[in-house]
């Protein structure tokens, strides 16, 4: 990820539910108004951009009607949402004009970044909104959001938006310190990891199950929401809402929470799209000779490397690639549709001319994840 044309830093700020609202469901007034004023601060000093994720909004609502989240159902948690959002936002709205700051809002289901052109939608918004000085606030928009199009939390969510943003640094305040060698909450000798250059499975492995009841969130979907950011280049930080000066000592460097550092080969901001956030449509299955061009030649899919296609899409639709034993190795954007695609197969199996230097995935809308059974 690269600063802005001016040399400006990028910094998308999440925070979550448990650190927004009081144990009574009620917004925590106190710590938004130092989150807007250090934000504000660091802006006005720094030049650096912001970009607020902020959960909240089902929480806030739940507060505002008297209802206990325990006992609503999933119409009346949207309901709750729709009114905790107009909270949230006419605060943060004013909490932001002390300082000279209009907002703007943008609310996101799954399936809007699932969406290649309305993923480039939501990018030409945020930047246009930060390149005019307004602080764009996102959140997911459970009014409407569905089990088949939600996020389930706001760390993936932000996770996304650090790769809109183009930004530099991803910090997700919660209420815990960072990762820790075990749960700190019941294991007393549990201890904080300061640093994490790659995320691998053992650090999959501590990061433990779910979190407060505020919020969907836990440990977890933080370790892959910073899997997402790193590996598109984006440094992610995990501290405390408490942390004095928090932003502050993340700009500078500090050791503050848990840092996770970024790739040193990201990938581009179209694969990493293409890596986390559609869902494939259905499957190309590829031959031993072919998975090799694809995983170590650097090679598009030609058709004769294709062996099946698996479900039913249009051109231009995401597919996984699979090799001889059905396992997954990448992702990519197929450029015919599998009617097509069979068709072809079909008359490649008579021995009929269908044109096989055709590329069926091109190296460019593809992407690789594994190198195993490559050789």
């Amino acid at each position: 990820m690269s600063r802005d044309g001016r040399g400006r830093r990028r910094v998308v700020v999440k925070v979550g539910s448990s650190s927004l609202t009081e144990a009574d469901g009620s917004l925590a007034l106190p710590r938004m108004r130092q989150l807007v004023a250090e934000m504000a601060r660091l802006e006005r000093e720094t030049g650096c951009q912001f970009a607020l994720v902020s959960s909240g909004a089902i929480a806030a609502g739940l507060g505002r009607l008297g209802w206990q989240r325990a006992h609503i159902s999933m119409p009346e948690k949207q309901a709750a949402a729709a009114v905790g959002q107009v909270l949230l936002m006419e605060h943060y709205e004013r909490l932001f004009a002390e300082y000279g700051i209009a907002v703007g809002q943008l609310l996101l289901t799954r399936a809007d970044v699932e969406d290649r052109k309305r993923f480039v939608n939501i990018r030409n918004t945020v930047m246009a909104l930060l390149q005019r000085g307004v602080m764009p606030i996102i959140n997911e928009n459970d009014t409407v959001a569905v089990d088949e199009i939600r996020f389930g939390d706001n760390d993936t969510l932000a996770a996304l938006v650090a790769l809109v943003a183009e930004a530099d640094k991803l910090v997700l305040i919660t209420d815990i310190d960072g990762l820790y060698t075990a749960n700190p909450r019941v294991d007393p000798g549990a201890t904080r990891i300061a640093e994490v250059e790659v995320i691998t499975d053992e650090i999959e492995r501590i990061a433990g199950g779910a979190g407060s009841s505020a919020g969907t969130g836990g440990m977890r979907t933080k370790i892959q929401a910073a899997k997402i950011a790193t590996q598109s280049g984006v440094e992610v930080v995990i501290a405390h809402r408490d942390e004095p000066r928090l932003l502050e000592r993340v700009l500078g460097g500090e050791s503050v929470g848990t840092r996770f550092l970024p790739s040193p080969e990201p990938v581009s901001l179209r694969k990493s799209w293409l890596l986390h956030a559609p869902k494939p449509e259905g499957a190309l299955q590829v031959d031993h000779g072919a998975m090799r061009a694809l995983i170590a030649g650097g090679k598009s899919l030609l058709l004769p490397g294709l062996v099946q296609v698996h479900g039913e899409f249009q051109e231009g639709a995401v597919v996984e690639l699979v090799g001889p034993t059905g396992a997954a190795f990448g992702k990519g954007i197929s450029n015919f549709s599998s009617r097509d695609l069979a068709e072809w197969l079909e008359k490649k199996r008579a021995g009929e001319d269908v044109h096989a230097l055709h590329e069926v995935v091109h190296r460019n809308d593809m992407v690789i994840w594994t190198e195993a059974t490559a050789g």
